[in-house]
């Protein structure tokens, strides 16, 4: 469901294109925005994970390469910092794939990931967003 996201109480609404591409000035010329699902809490799979102490030096070499990866298996990369995720621990730029509702539906994105992304890996979190 991409280009939604939920609201308080589960409804979901359209999130205006200009929303989506927001957070690409923090990334350079890469665009991040919310998750391609509307599911902030769930199962992600992490195909990206790169030490950013303070949130002060994005990896922004690693980041366009994990992301590449992602879409060539066919799936959409977000990215964002893991301190706005609970549950990940803190300091990284991510990019993820999900979130999933359960952990078969994230095995399933991993499957199809692991070709392109041999060390992703399935997290537990909460994307908090801004």
């Amino acid at each position: 469901m991409s280009g939604t996201r939920p609201r308080s109480r589960g409804a979901v609404v359209p999130m205006p294109a200009a929303a989506r591409f927001a957070a690409a000035a923090s990334f350079g010329s890469l665009v991040w925005a919310g998750p391609a699902s509307a599911l902030d809490d769930g199962f992600w799979v992490v195909a990206g994970s790169f030490r950013n102490p303070d949130y002060a030096d994005t990896q922004y070499a690693a980041i366009k390469q994990a992301s590449a990866a992602v879409k060539r298996c066919g799936l959409e990369p977000f990215g964002d910092f893991s301190g706005k995720f609970a549950g990940f621990a803190e300091g990284f730029d991510v990019v993820v794939v999900g979130a999933y509702q359960t952990d078969a539906e994230a095995q399933i994105a991993l499957a199809k990931l692991k070709p392109c992304v041999p060390q992703a890996f399935i997290k537990r979190g909460c994307y908090l967003g801004e």
